[in-house]
């Protein structure tokens, strides 16, 4: 086994404030602190991201440039992936034969040209599946028929997939997915890496319940919208909004609510709206990949709602109340909001949240590289 790993990913890694990033970031740290010499490529296409945060865990750091979406439409491949067939990256990688895990769908286009590599393709999400639900989530026309389009050819792209790559899947939910669709024989659940690896739940009680997500993403407006439009209105209580661009929800909320937008909070701030919170409420429209918000309000808050989409495939069930219905989201933050939260609710999550020790996941990676 060689001590040197070359990892691609299919955006920059820093810094990590969405699952994707995170899962990479802290990834390359665990593997590190295990003797495994990383190798970095990434595609920097993003202004305001880069890789600060490590240089000291990689012995080598490369970027590269998507090809544009009208060079890419020769192809006819998915944009994500054809953006990405990179001739310089794929010199560099042959220049040796160490292993080469391909962080994200994303990137799997170049796995034709690494003959005889071990390779390992890491899969954030069933991006077919996932582009599907992005279509039926989005309002603009325009958007809603390039995700359709890309739909189509990333389900033709993941049923032509090789599988001689190792498939690593954050979610269950996938894993079987992508076992019964497209019979890929080399897989395992391999939960995200996190920031977070201790609770760090308040006891007692709160007064508010919170909702929170990038709010530029359509399905996290119709799921902050639905929370307003279908069961607050029965509540008396109060729900705050927090994330990136939670001011263009202004005018699109009754102003007979008694609700809170808390647009682009910082790091700390969002940590503490968390926190201070009685029930972190996550319903999600969405069943693939797996939703670090949650993982994140299961390490750092009181009570967590979802629905069964919200924690499909994470492994999480026994740490979350999962609820369907308008009604029964009514019920259940009406009589939740009367209980604490104890000092053996705070014992029993670190348990539930063990499957997620950084440490141990980047061992079982080991194990395969």
């Amino acid at each position: 086994m060689s001590e040197y790993l070359h990892i691609v990913s299919l955006t920059a890694p820093s810094p990590p404030d969405y699952g994707g990033a995170f899962d990479l970031f802290y990834k390359i740290p665990a593997l590190a602190r295990l003797g495994k010499k990383v190798i970095l490529h990434y595609f920097d296409y993003k202004e305001g991201r880069g890789h600060e945060g490590l240089e000291q865990y990689c012995v080598e750091i490369n970027k590269y440039s998507r090809s544009t979406f009208f060079q890419s439409m020769l192809t006819l491949k998915p944009y994500i992936v054809s953006s990405r067939v990179e001739s310089k990256l794929i010199r560099r990688l042959k220049e040796d034969n160490h292993t080469v895990l391909l962080e994200g769908i994303h990137c799997a286009g170049i796995v034709p040209y690494l003959n005889n590599r071990k390779v390992l393709v890491r899969v954030h999400n069933d991006e077919a599946t996932y582009y599907r639900q992005l279509q039926r989530n989005e309002r603009n026309r325009l958007k809603a028929l390039y995700f359709y389009y890309e739909a189509i050819l990333l389900s033709r792209f993941q049923k032509a997939m090789s599988s001689d790559p190792y498939y690593l899947f954050v979610s269950e939910t996938d894993k079987e997915s992508f076992r019964l669709q497209y019979g890929q024989p080399k897989q395992l659940f391999l939960p995200c890496f996190i920031p977070w690896q201790h609770v760090k739940s308040l006891k007692g009680k709160g007064n508010y319940c919170l909702y929170h997500g990038n709010l530029s993403i359509s399905e996290n407006i119709n799921a902050a919208l639905w929370l307003t439009q279908s069961v607050f209105p029965s509540i008396d209580l109060p729900l705050v909004i927090a994330g990136k661009n939670a001011n263009d929800l202004k005018g699109r909320i009754s102003g007979d609510l008694n609700v809170t937008l808390a647009n682009d909070p910082t790091d700390t701030q969002l940590s503490n709206l968390i926190q201070q919170a009685h029930i972190n409420v996550l319903p999600s429209f969405n069943n693939t990949g797996v939703k670090l918000k949650l993982i994140h309000a299961l390490y750092e808050g009181r009570f967590c709602f979802t629905n069964r989409a919200g924690v499909s495939g994470s492994g999480l069930d026994s740490a979350v109340t999962v609820l369907e219905t308008n009604s029964d989201w009514i019920k259940a933050i009406r009589a939740v909001m009367q209980s604490e939260f104890t000092d053996a609710r705070v014992k029993q999550r670190q348990v539930q949240l063990g499957i997620y020790n950084n440490e141990l996941n980047a061992q079982k990676l080991m194990e395969l590289l």
